[in-house]
C-alpha cells in the first residue's frame, strides 16, 4: 500500500524544559496543512490489501544475501506499515514519496527490510513482527532501505561502487533518524547507533564499508541530513502514537 494512506496523526507541543508536553489529535488532512502541505497532494490514496505472490529478489533487490531464496512471498501493506514510513520522512516529504512511487509490501519471519523494484515500482519489504518488536534495529534499516531509492541506487545502473551507495543510505539513515526524532520528540539516535554496532561488522565486506564508516555515515546524515530526494527536514510537533 503507498505511504499515502488514511491515517491519523497527533499534534505535540514540545515545550522546553521542565513545561510539559501536551498533545491533540488531528486529522491526517489537517497535519498535512500544519505541515505546510495542501490537501490535494496529502490526499490519501488507498490500495486494497491484497497478495503480489512471491516477489523476486534475485538480481532486483538490495541486499538479497540475507535470504535463502530466489523470491519472497509477499502481500501489500496495511497503513500501520506505511505509518512508519511517515515518521522516517516527514509529512512534509509525502508528495515526493508519491511521486517516487514507493510501495510498501509486508512478509512474516525474516526479520528485516529489502529494497528492491517490482513490476517497475520501487518496493520495500518489511517484516510487520520485527518491526514491532525491534524499533531502533528496524527503523534504522527501513531509514537505510528507503536511502538505497531516494538516492536513486538501481541494480543495474549503479553511479558509485556498492561501498559508496552503502554510505549514502547510512547517511540517509541517519537524517531519517532524526526525523523520527523530530515527529516523535524523543531521542533516539544512541539506541539506533548501538543496534548499527550490533548489525553491522567491524572490518565490512566486498559491498559494505567497515562499521566506524557507516557510523560516521550516520552521524553525518543525523547532523547535517542527506542530499538524497532533496527532502526537507522533519517537523517538530506532529506524531502518532508514541514509539
Amino acid at each position: 500500500m503507498r505511504v499515502l494512506l488514511v491515517l491519523q496523526v497527533i499534534f505535540w507541543s514540545v515545550l522546553f524544559g521542565d513545561r510539559a508536553v501536551t498533545q491533540q489529535y488531528y486529522s491526517f488532512e489537517e497535519a498535512c496543512r500544519r505541515a505546510g502541505q495542501t490537501t490535494g497532494p496529502c490526499a490519501p490514496k488507498p490500495q486494497q490489501q491484497k497478495p503480489l505472490g512471491c516477489v523476486k529478489l534475485v538480481g532486483n533487490a538490495f541486499h538479497a544475501e540475507k535470504f535463502s531464496g530466489d523470491c519472497i512471498e509477499t502481500t501489500l501493506s496495511p497503513v500501520i506499515d506505511s505509518e512508519i514510513f511517515v515518521e522516517l520522512l516527514g509529512l512534509q516529504n509525502i508528495t515526493k514519496v508519491n511521486e517516487l512511487r514507493l510501495t510498501i509490501g509486508r512478509s512474516t519471519g525474516f526479520d528485516n527490510a529489502v529494497a528492491l523494484f517490482h513490476n517497475g515500482s520501487r518496493m520495500i519489504i518489511v517484516d510487520p513482527e520485527w518491526a514491532k518488536s525491534a524499533t531502533a534495529e528496524s527503523y534504522l534499516v527501513l531509514g537505510h532501505e528507503a536511502g538505497h531509492h531516494f538516492c536513486g541506487h538501481t541494480i543495474k545502473n549503479a553511479r558509485g561502487s556498492p561501498q559508496d551507495e552503502e554510505l549514502e543510505a547510512d547517511r540517509f539513515s541517519g537524517a531519517s533518524i532524526r526525523r523520527f526524532e523530530d515527529y516523535h520528540g524523543k531521542v533516539f539516535l544512541r539506541d539506533s547507533l548501538d543496534a548499527a554496532a550490533r548489525l553491522y561488522t567491524a572490518s565490512g565486506s566486498r559491498s559494505h564499508p567497515p562499521r566506524a564508516a557507516r557510523i560516521e555515515a550516520i552521524l553525518l546524515g543525523y547532523n547535517s541530513g542527506s542530499p538524497c530526494g532533496s527532502l526537507a527536514p522533519g517537523v517538530r510537533g506532529f506524531s502518532s502514537q508514541p514509539r
